[in-house]
């Protein structure tokens, strides 16, 4: 397993990760920043909605076409509200954001085999950490969208983003709940496909209290509500090891998230989780993307991850997997 690195300061919140790349896109959050230096949930969403307007007008720029509307964005809620099942509604955003082109995303559904599958494709000509941002925010948009159409929790059983750079993404990995795929040739999501034929329950006097800061709270600095427990400490390693900083012990989990090391080894258990186990997920994953999407030798892998060599990285596979490093890389 990884050796030991120098100690540094307990890991930040999500919250505080996402009000960081908020500002590294182009937000400033100064001024709404409380005595403690953090941002109430309605505060957070004020902000978020502000950066991403301003940068997916200068997204859409560098792609030379004007943005995607609010009142456009309101328009087609309003629209899927006149469906009859979650089914006739995503194929009703479909048609709306096609009349838009190119402003909007090319959006598609699938099903094959009880699976279904959500595609969006933003068409981007460039790829950058803020088209990474609006893009995100586009997919959880949608993703949210369809959980409240039809009243029920919506968990994908397999998340992809269409972005090249993993590093980029990893603030906002832990925002959806189960694994994600980067680097995939579009945005979207698959899930149970039973689920098309849930009936759109929600009605349009709700609609108005919805939309006031929908999507924009769902990354708050209070994401218990909207995030697993299990997704917040995967998101902390995820970032750790894109930094190439100390993975986050027990200890600085629960500083970062509030809580006691004991409530966080039982509120993990309670998810069939544990932070040994969700650790060597993270490593074998990060491992798994540098052996399939780079020609680094297996010992560099091992090194930029922490290993103390190459054999501990293909013990800790193997264990894992049943697979040596060499293994994995020839089959992919």
């Amino acid at each position: 397993m990884p050796r030991p690195r120098t100690p540094q300061s307990p890991t930040p919140s999500l919250g505080t990760r996402l009000l960081d790349e908020l500002r590294r896109s182009g937000a400033d959050g100064a001024t709404m920043a409380d005595a403690a230096g953090h941002l109430s949930s309605g505060a957070f969403a004020t902000l978020y909605r502000s950066a991403i307007e301003r940068l997916e007008a200068q997204v859409a720029q560098g792609d030379s076409h004007a943005p995607m509307r609010k009142r456009e964005v309101d328009l087609l809620c309003r629209c899927l509200l006149s469906c009859r099942t979650l089914d006739d509604a995503i194929l009703c955003a479909a048609d709306f954001c096609a009349m838009l082109h190119p402003r909007a995303g090319a959006l598609s559904l699938s099903t094959e085999d009880g699976v279904a599958l959500f595609r969006m494709d933003s068409m981007r000509r460039r790829h950058s950490p803020a088209a990474c941002l609006v893009d995100v925010t586009g997919l959880l948009f949608y993703l949210r969208l369809f959980a409240w159409l039809i009243g029920e929790p919506f968990r994908p059983t397999r998340t992809f983003l269409g972005h090249p750079n993993r590093e980029d993404a990893i603030p906002f990995l832990s925002l959806f709940e189960g694994p994600v795929d980067v680097g995939q040739p579009t945005y979207g999501f698959a899930f149970d496909a039973a689920l098309l034929a849930r009936p759109v329950r929600r009605r349009p006097a709700e609609l108005e209290a919805f939309l006031v800061d929908f999507p924009f709270r769902l990354a708050s600095s209070e994401p218990a509500s909207a995030v697993s427990l299990t997704q917040q400490v995967r998101s902390f390693i995820d970032a750790a090891l894109a930094r190439q900083v100390p993975l986050p012990t027990q200890r600085e989990l629960s500083i970062a998230l509030s809580i006691s090391e004991a409530t966080l080894r039982r509120r993990l258990h309670a998810e069939g989780s544990g932070y040994r186990a969700l650790r060597e997920h993270c490593l074998l994953e990060a491992a798994q993307h540098y052996l399939r999407s780079t020609d680094w030798s297996i010992e560099r892998v091992a090194g930029h991850l922490g290993f103390s060599n190459a054999a501990a990285m293909r013990r800790a596979m193997v264990r894992l997997t049943g697979y040596p490093p060499s293994h994995y890389r020839h089959a992919h």
